[in-house]
């Protein structure tokens, strides 16, 4: 799925910003699984995209509802700000934990913190549920009218 901007188009800011999140969550779950198709894949950056699809795909929608997050990557938190307004989501809080260590741990070399394919997997899986249940929850921001 791929949200372009389209020349000479106005868009209400909010939607814009909105737009924004997506479309960059978007782009965090197609490198994620890009990544693993990889011959030897750092399952460190695979775990870190699907965290930052679900955390960005989490903000676009709080944004569309004029909720503030706050300077947040803990998408338990997000979660819980986003479920009223998207269904589905208080299903994936069991998920969302292991999701929210991805945010920084993966992105430093410590021993004990090794990512698995399983766990790399499962944070692709558990990113892309998110993301879904997000889109269902929005309007099709591609297709919005010109003001």
């Amino acid at each position: 799925m791929r949200f372009f901007a389209m020349a000479g188009w106005s868009m209400d800011p909010k939607l814009e910003m909105t737009r924004q999140w997506i479309m960059r969550a978007d782009d965090d779950l197609r490198l994620a699984e890009l990544i693993h198709k990889d011959n030897d894949p750092a399952y460190w950056a695979i775990a870190f995209h699907a965290q930052q699809c679900a955390e960005k795909a989490l903000k676009g929608v709080l944004t569309f509802h004029d909720i503030r997050a706050g300077k947040t990557h803990n998408i338990e938190n997000l979660l819980k700000l986003s479920s009223p307004v998207v269904d589905g989501l208080e299903k994936l809080n069991d998920q969302a934990k292991t999701l929210s260590v991805y945010a920084v741990d993966s992105r430093y070399p410590v021993p004990h913190q090794d990512i698995s394919n399983n766990e790399a997997i499962e944070a692709i899986e558990t990113a892309r549920k998110i993301f879904e249940c997000v889109l269902n929850a929005l309007p099709d921001l591609e297709n919005l009218p010109q003001e």
